[in-house]
Parts: C-alpha cells; structure tokens; sequence
C-alpha cells in the first residue's frame, strides 16, 4: 500500500502505465531522485498495477453493511463507502481492479483495521458488542417483483436542472436504491430524471439513454458524513426497459461458485436466526377467520400468557377478549393494522374465574382510574397489547406456492392477532398515583367476559415436534373418583397413560383445575386385588363445559413410581388390546404459512446475544422494511448499514443480560423498562440519552426527563425483555450444517460456532403509549 505522503505521485504515474509518455513523467516529477529511486518507483507502480483477479470481501472487515457487486468479471462484496473509492479510483488504475486498487479497498477509513491502528477503541470494542448488521425478516418473502444487486453508472438530473453522476446500488422493476454525491440536496417526493449509460450499452436497450423519471421515496441519514448520499427510488415513467434489463442481467451466468454458495450460508444464517425469534417470541400470534379465533401459536415463552386466559376449567378464554366491539375496532375495512392497550385482571367468586378487560377508548377518565385501582392491586392485573393486521391477498398468493394443498385453510385466514404482555410488576404502584374514585366496585362489571360458549381454540406448537411426554392409549375401564365437594363419581377411563387419565364421568364434576382428586380402578382392582390401584392420588388439569370429561396427572408422592411402573406394565403386556391415541401433530405447510406471515410483520425488535470469551455480542437483530420507529432510531444512531442496541442499553449488555446468562441463580427471564430522548435537529437525529427506570428517583423524575424529550425531539419508552438460550446450535440442524461442510469446511464450522455461542435471545418493544397513558401524559 503507498505511503500518503507519495499518494500525489502515484496518481499521475498509474492512468500512464506502460504508456509512451510514462518515463518523461516520471523525470519531470522526480528530477532530485536517482536512476536506483526511480527504479524503486517503476517497480511500486509496476506491483500496484498488476492484475488482481482476487475478489474483495470486505464482511465483517468493516463497519458498514457489504452487498454484492460483479465488477470487472468476478463477484465482490463491498460496503458503501468502498464502492465509492472503487468508482472514484477506477480511471485512476486504468479502469481495471489491480493490486493497488485491492489494496486501497482494504484500508478504507470505516476499516476495523485501519481504525484500531488510528487507536479507535470504540470502533474495535464496544462497536463490536453492540453493533450488527441487521437481519432483514421475511425479506425473500415481502418482495413482489425480481430485485437485484447491480452497481451500474447513472446520470441524473435535479429539479433544477443539475447533473450530477453517481451508481446503483439495487435495481427493480418498480423501484431501485443509489448512491449520488452528498453536496447536493435532495428533497423527498422531487422528481429526477436518470440515464443508464453503462446498463444501455450492457443490455443494448436504447431507452435506457433516454431519461427515466424517478420520484425520491427516501433519503437515507448520512451517518458517517461520507461523500456520497443514499437515495430510494420509485419508477414514474411508463416502461417495461428496466424490466428487461433486469431479466437479462438475472439471465448472465456470471455468479462464481463461491458466491453461490456464500448466498447458501447467508440465508441458512437468516433463516436459522428466524427460527430461534418464531420459537422464543413470548408475544402470542393468533389467527382469525372473520369474527371467529381459531388459532393459537403456542411457543415456550408465550405459553404463560396463553395459560392465563384460561379459566378454572382450564378451558381457554382468550376469544371473549376480542369483543364484537373490539374486532370492529380493530379490524376496520381498509385499515391493514392496528393496535390497542387492553387492561385485565381476574376475579374468583363462587369457584368461578371471571375475567374483566377494558380498552383505553372504551374508558372514560374516572372509569379509568377505578378500573387501574382495582385491577392493578390484584396479582392477576394485566396489560397486553394487541396488533391486528389484516391478511391481504398478496399473502395468499405467496402462500399458495408455499402450500398449494392447504390453500382452502390459508384462504379462510382473514387478521393476524399479537398480544404482548407489556406487564410490569415493579411499576402497578403508577396505575395507583390518580386519586381512586369513589364510584362503587360493582360499576366494572360491564367489563367481564361472559363465561359461555367456550370456543376450542386450536393451540397449535410453534416447533413441529410431539408435545406429549409419553404416549396414550385408548381403552374403556370402570373408575371411581373422589373429590371433596363432589364427593364420589362412577365413570370409566376414555385414555391412559402411566402419568396421565382421561376419565367420562357419570355425574357433572363440580371442581377446578389443579385440585387433587382419588382414583380406583374398580374393574382393574378386581382382575389383580394387589394392584396399587386403590385411591390413586390425581390433580385436576382440565375439565370439560359439560363438567362430564376430566383430564388427570399422577400427583408425585413417596408411592407415585411404584404406580406409574405397574401401569406402564400393564400396557406393555397388553399392547395387542389397546389402541395407541395417536398426537395430532400440526399440518407443515400450514405452520409454515403462519411463520411466513410473521415474519413480514414485526410488532417487537427481536436480537441474539453470543458470548465470546468473557465479551457478550450482538450477533443479530431483526427488522422489517421500513420498520418501526424504534427500528429507524437504532439505525440512525449505528454506523452506515449497521443497527445498534446502544441507545436503549448503551455499550455493556453484561449490565443488563446478567440475570440470565450468569452460571449461579439463573433467571428464566429479566425485564427492564426504559426512557429514551431522541434529539432532533433538521429532520435528524443528533443524540440519543437513555435511562433505565431504576435511575429515576421519583415519578415526578421520570415525568420531567419525559416532558423534556417531547421538547427537544422525541421521547420514547421501551420494554425490554431478555431470555436465556440452550443449545443454540440446535436451530441450524445436523443434515443442514451437513450439507454445508460439502460446500466449505471453515464457512460451516464458522457458522456452527456462531449458534453453539449464542447465550441470550431478547425483545424490545416500544411501550410509548402504554407509559404516557399509565403516568396520564399522553
């Protein structure tokens, strides 16, 4: 690599290279060098611009997001800022990627190299933890229309008539992204007029030198204050050109092998990464046909929300919270989102679970502070909220490729339903803060949900893997149970397994869940008077609407082994009489449709910690395209094409994530809340102060940093939520990482080591609304 202080020199011999006037050149600038220092010079020159057919893979190398670019015959990956050396400094080395040019793109200034030898601790410690290029959800699936990486030069010009050139950076039909100098202003919803001169002459399409109106969709922020300003554009002229530009560029056979299957590792990684949020989200998806719930889609961490909303039957209840009123809210023709704050909480009378649940816009100030008083006091106070998102038709014809044979059930799907439980236990003391009002208790009873009919949801698990711990068997035996209130109860067993019962009584049961009950196999106990089969201990798991059908677990006790043994015996010396009760497993390519329409609707920012050495990093975070505002600032406030967690958790995730990845008294989960001020000056975002909400010492404290904010830019509140990860290598699987080794050893165990590091999975939501309306600020 030259030397700055020689860069002057080499700039004027390079565009001269073997040319005739190359050595008078070099006399002229060198006239107090001798003939050996100039020997040294002609052989530099000669090195710097030697072919290279290298390709430059500049991920990971530098902060900034690398794409894929085919320049001078071979597939590179570069980030913003070095494709922009590589067209400033093309006619330089005579329009060919020499070695001088290779090296030049190596040593960019965003290069982590180049910043560590300048002492940029920054860049090469903290950066690392918190910064990432961000996984695009769903990416391959929201797109409509063929798009490809392409940086081809373009002409364009201002409203004013100003040319200025610049490059491509994706192209389709309807749209593509670019990069134009940074000294001009560029105004969204302005026209400009582009020139493909390099594409025209690639494609010999003769429109394409004659001017495309563009309309600017997007400015990008200038993070870096680089050269160059990234703009989205969207096609106003009428043309299919570009189409067919697209199609014979996609048509060339001019991708190597290697980035091929660069592109195998990458969207193994993303999809990989998809799978760890589809399984660990605890926000609980739900599907709607209409007016009617009929699914569920139960992962680990949600079960406990979906638990909640069932009553002391242990039938699911869910349904009663999505009121006709409420759907006709939430659901509105024409709308394609929306979302609400609901409060809940549950009340036992009678042996009886009524829920009652309340929208902000169904509550009036004092109904409000009543409903906060009461609930918020109770250990089942609530507060959820719920984004319904309607299911266009664009996703049914994506779907139907995915899964032609269970297009009648994707096409019945009408909404798309997450709740997000945005509960906090050390803050219900601020639903308390308004004066309670003196309206009786009885006044919220127009909120509780009628108990009947109960609608059987289908739970469906998130992972398609058998949820039974053991397997059932149907089989018709005669039973007593016994129970405290409703005393004894002939009936017979539908199924059994050695720790399970599924018993038809003669009689309603009048009990709840998780009661314990006494079983006695009457008919079994005469067949083999010693069998442990006498009042059998059971707890109560689910009852039926009809108080007919009850579900039973063993209860463990100093006998319950010697029981469940005996009857795992008798089923084993039985087989040949009993009917295995076969799990129904989800239909595949149902859940998968659910997951891919998901993924393209991110209500939460989900991110994945690793632990390297004694260093927790951010391996990934995921977004949407545009994305939510909380998405937009940890992009704002990143290096170019990167996204951070800094301006909610600052630089040490340690601080925050030590709950759950400690090796001592490890917590199943941690929860934080945090204030956030965006300041904003010209449209852009000049600084970014986070506090937790332990910092604050007062509610007046929090009241005043929030009122600040909302003057100097914008506040926002954040919810988030971390998890511990076991066995992260479990989500890339043995036979895919198998067919990766086939294609490139170190990539694949590169991969490996990512996902066997990974230690944490964690979401951010933004609870904006839910904290202005809890401290009556909005």
């Amino acid at each position: 690599m030259m030397q700055d202080h020689d860069k002057a020199l080499y700039d004027q011999l390079l565009p001269l290279y073997e040319t005739d006037g190359f050595d008078d050149l070099l006399l002229r600038l060198t006239p107090t060098e001798t003939n050996s220092e100039r020997l040294l010079i002609k052989m530099e020159v000669r090195k710097l611009m030697s072919a290279c057919s290298r390709p430059v893979d500049l991920r990971g190398k530098v902060m900034g997001e690398c794409r894929r670019y085919f320049l001078n015959g071979i597939n590179h990956w570069l980030d913003d800022v070095a494709i922009n050396v590589y067209h400033r400094r093309l006619d330089v080395y005579q329009g060919n990627m020499t070695q001088g040019l290779w090296d030049e793109l190596h040593n960019t200034a965003n290069s982590y190299r180049v910043l560590q030898r300048q002492g940029d601790v920054r860049a090469t410690e903290s950066l690392d933890t918190v910064e990432t290029v961000p996984l695009r959800f769903g990416q391959y699936l929201s797109r409509s229309e063929n798009r490809i990486q392409l940086s081809s030069r373009i002409q364009a010009f201002l409203p004013d008539g100003t040319e200025v050139n610049g490059s491509t950076i994706d192209l389709s039909n309807s749209g593509m992204q670019v990069k134009l100098p940074a000294s001009f202003r560029y105004e969204a919803g302005s026209t400009l007029i582009i020139y493909f001169p390099q594409l025209g002459d690639e494609c010999q399409l003769p429109e394409l030198f004659s001017g495309l109106n563009y309309r600017v969709v997007g400015v990008e922020l200038n993070v870096n204050n680089d050269s160059f300003q990234r703009l989205r554009l969207r096609l106003v002229s009428n043309t299919d050109c570009i189409k067919i530009a697209i199609e014979a560029k996609s048509a060339q056979k001019d991708t190597s092998a290697r980035v091929e299957n660069e592109d195998k590792f990458l969207s193994t990684r993303s999809r990989s990464y998809e799978q760890v949020f589809l399984e660990q989200t605890p926000s609980l998806p739900l599907f709607f046909c209409g007016n009617k719930l009929r699914y569920g889609l139960i992962t680990e961490q949600n079960r406990a929300l979906w638990d909640y909303w069932h009553d002391e039957r242990n039938l699911p209840v869910i349904d009663k919270l999505f009121s006709e009123q409420r759907l006709q809210h939430l659901a509105l023709d024409g709308l394609t989102s929306s979302e609400t704050l609901v409060y809940c909480f549950s009340h036992q009378h009678s042996d009886k679970t009524f829920f009652f649940s309340a929208c902000p816009t169904e509550l009036s100030t004092e109904l409000r502070r009543l409903f906060w008083h009461i609930g918020s006091a109770r250990a089942s106070w609530r507060v959820l909220r719920v984004t319904m998102a309607k299911i266009s038709e664009e996703d049914t014809q994506r779907l139907q490729e995915a899964s032609p044979a269970y297009i009648d059930q994707i096409e019945e799907l009408t909404h798309i339903a997450t709740i997000q439980d945005l509960t906090l236990p050390v803050v219900n003391s601020d639903f308390r803060i308004p004066i309670k009002p003196k309206q009786p208790s009885r006044t919220l009873n127009q909120f509780v949900h009628q108990r009947d009919p109960i609608s059987m949801i289908d739970a469906i698990p998130s992972a398609l893997a058998p949820q039974r711990k053991e397997p059932r068997y149907q089989h018709k035996t005669g039973t007593i149970l016994i129970h405290h209130i409703s005393g004894e109860l002939h009936g017979e067993t539908i199924d059994f397994s050695p720790h399970g019962l599924n018993l038809l009584l003669s009689e309603p049961f009048s009990g709840s869940k998780c009661q314990e009950v006494a079983v006695t196999f009457t008919d079994l106990k005469r067949v083999d008077p010693n069998a442990p089969l006498g009042n059998v201990p059971y707890k109560v798991v689910q009852i039926s609407e009809d108080r007919m059908q009850v579900k039973l677990s063993l209860l463990k006790d100093r006998h319950s082994k010697h029981r469940s043994h005996y009857l795992q015996r008798l089923i084993d010396h039985n087989q040949h009489k009993l009917l295995l009760d076969s799990e129904k497993l989800p239909d595949a390519p149902l859940l998968s449709a659910m997951h891919q329409m998901l993924l393209t609707r991110l209500s939460v920012t989900p991110y994945f910690l690793l632990r390297r050495g004694e260093t927790l990093q951010t391996s990934g975070i995921g977004t949407n395209y545009p994305g939510s505002e909380l998405s937009r600032i940890l992009h704002q406030s990143a290096s170019a094409g990167m996204i951070s967690l800094a301006p909610v958790l600052g630089e040490h995730l340690s601080k925050y994530a030590n709950g759950v990845t400690r090796q001592r008294n490890r917590l199943d989960q941690v929860k934080h809340e945090f204030y956030v001020a965006a300041t904003i000056a010209n449209g852009a975002v000049i600084d970014v102060t986070s506090r937790s909400l332990e910092s604050f010492q007062s509610v007046e404290e929090r009241k005043f940093f929030i009122s600040r904010a909302k003057k100097r830019g914008k506040f926002f509140a954040v919810r988030n939520w971390m998890h511990p990860i076991e066995h992260g290598s479990q989500w890339l699987g043995t036979e895919t990482t198998e067919q990766l080794m086939k294609l490139s050893t170190k990539r694949a165990a590169q991969l490996e080591h990512e996902f066997a590091d990974l230690c944490v999975y964690g979401e951010m939501s933004d609870i904006t609304d839910e904290v202005l309306m809890r401290l009556e600020m909005g």
